[in-house]
């Protein structure tokens, strides 16, 4: 059970002091104080996008107050007090977009729901006006020539993208060359998960209102969790993939990372959208099933008309008991939400997953999935790096030798991970065996068998807690912290239940509650192919009657 109750602040051991107010006097960064308005003040802690929008419409806030607040706040909490380094680049037209919106929606009015709402974007995500570095101190400077897709949609859509999170290097962990070790808002001793780590520190700490995140295996869902937020890894594909960094094209997709199941909603239906330059967006949008594919693939889809209660009564659910048993704190909190489910009208069955299926496509024991699949690497890395300026190495190769010569000799030098992907991208190819059984027989069979999941038990969704053990403690190239508190699981870990197949399978994410440390936890619904507006539905009514979000407490 949580101990700390619903709605509240939550205080853990070596938790990062974070404030509601806004800082005074000129920025840290340079820029300018917020200004102060008569009447009532708007509340910047744990706002919404509908809270933002209404703050909008009666003229209590304009778009360059909120910005000058969550620029105060990022230079409270990154440039100094916390220091999360969640953040690597604040947008330096930030205060000139903002008067932008402001001008239009006097004029015009709003485009639509995300109209002057900051945005972040993981920083594996291109963008025209600013450096997308990978986490590579290598590209810290690298500016593409264009926006990735989801880059222009939000930008056409009146959001303002306020910067780029931190993100593990090359989308691993949640260290990188430039930033160095990204701080868990709640508790200073522990990580915040990866890749996408600035993205759930930073919204979890109140820098922005919503991020995009990307999840090749966990690295949407998992910082989520361990941030106490919510996050959604859709059906690859359905969000374009056309100017993201790639880690693994086989599994790579962005993912909306929020406060709030209504706002993640907001930003999936803002990004999703077929795209010509994604072959694999082009197939998914063709197979899309029922009489909503033309809507579809014109990202005409408002997943937010899912969003409502008593979406849970009558829905089954398989509760994968394989997830449960690596922390009891955490069982406790799962049960607790499982009764909620219940309690609004679910049905629960417990379902145990094959062993040699655990094995073989969770733990990987047998397959090397992971392993196998990153054959690929190499080839997408540097057909990525192409598309870059002359400035930028175009080699994995040239990486390699640069981090081994220049960045191993800094202060941040690169974690051993990422020069094992590297290195190892060195000898092996997409024409070996391996991958070819790989992409033909082992990620078809993997769907075949969690389809067959579904229809055996006539699941409409599976449900668990996302992780069986809280956020570790810290363990980085330049720090670690030993926090005996900490309890391991020897679990099997869901991260790869949903991704590692022929098809992505989507899951969401959403507070639970939080442990006797005060660090949060989330429970996750994984649906078939194409499923996201029904696990939407699911997690806002579970939401909305448990409400456990909370934000970190202050000192």
């Amino acid at each position: 059970m949580n101990r700390f109750g619903r709605r509240g602040f939550i205080a853990g051991a070596g938790a990062v002091g974070l404030t509601a107010g806004t800082a005074t006097g000129a920025d840290a960064r340079g820029g300018p104080a917020p200004r102060r308005r008569p009447g009532p003040r708007f509340d910047l802690e744990e706002a919404t996008v509908a809270d933002i929008a209404a703050a909008y419409d009666s003229r209590e806030l304009t778009c360059v107050e909120l910005t000058e607040m969550y620029l105060a706040r990022i230079a409270a909490h990154e440039d100094g007090g916390a220091r999360l380094n969640s953040i690597t680049t604040v947008n330096p037209d930030a205060l000139r977009a903002a008067e932008e919106v402001d001008r239009e929606r006097r004029r015009r009015g709003r485009r639509g729901p995300l109209h002057g709402i900051p945005v972040l974007l993981k920083d594996n995500v291109d963008t025209r006006d600013m450096a997308t570095s990978n986490g590579s101190v290598i590209l810290r400077d690298s500016v593409p020539p264009d926006d990735a897709f989801i880059a222009r949609a939000l930008r056409r859509q009146g959001a303002l993208i306020l910067g780029k999170a931190s993100m593990g290097e090359f989308a691993g962990g949640s260290y990188n060359t430039i930033d160095g070790q990204v701080v868990n808002p709640y508790n200073a001793k522990r990580n915040t998960g990866g890749s996408s780590a600035g993205s759930g520190a930073a919204i979890a700490a109140n820098l922005a209102v919503l991020a995009i995140g990307t999840d090749t295996s966990t690295s949407v869902r998992g910082p989520a969790s361990f941030c106490g937020l919510v996050g959604l890894r859709p059906t690859t594909g359905l969000i374009s993939r056309d100017g993201i960094a790639p880690k693994n094209l086989t599994f790579d997709t962005a993912g909306p990372m929020a406060r709030t199941v209504t706002d993640t909603a907001l930003l999936f239906s803002a990004v999703a959208g077929l795209d010509p330059a994604d072959p694999l967006s082009v197939e998914v949008y063709g197979d899309y099933p029922g009489p909503l594919r033309r809507k579809a693939a014109r990202g005409d889809l408002d997943h937010t008309r899912y969003l409502r209660r008593r979406s849970l009564r009558g829905a089954r659910l398989g509760v994968v008991r394989d997830f449960f048993g690596g922390d009891p704190e955490i069982d406790a909190l799962a049960d607790d939400a499982l009764d909620t489910l219940r309690s609004l009208g679910a049905r629960l069955v417990d379902i145990t997953l094959d062993p040699e299926f655990v094995e073989f496509y969770i733990t990987g024991g047998g397959a090397n999935i992971r392993d196998v699949a990153d054959y690929r690497f190499k080839e997408d890395w540097e057909g990525y790096l192409a598309t870059l300026g002359p400035e930028v190495p175009k080699t994995v190769e040239e990486f390699v030798h640069i981090y081994e010569t220049e960045v191993n000799a800094s202060p941040l030098p690169v974690e051993d991970s990422v020069m094992e992907l590297l290195t190892t991208s060195l000898t092996t190819s997409t024409d070996a065996p391996a991958y070819r059984d790989l992409m033909r027989r082992v990620l078809p069979e993997a769907t075949r068998l969690k389809l067959a999941m579904f229809d055996r038990h006539r699941l409409d969704a599976m449900v668990f807690p996302y992780e069986s053990s809280f956020a570790a403690p810290i363990r980085s190239p330049v720090f670690s912290v030993d926090d005996p508190t900490h309890v391991p699981s020897s679990r099997p870990r869901p991260s790869t239940f949903a991704g590692y197949s022929s098809v992505g399978f989507p899951g969401i994410v959403v507070p639970m509650g939080f442990g006797a440390q005060g660090l949060p936890m989330t429970l996750s619904f994984m649906g078939r192919p194409y499923s996201e507006g029904q696990l939407l539905g699911y997690a806002y009514d579970y939401e909305q009657e448990s409400l456990w979000r909370a934000a970190p407490a202050p000192l």
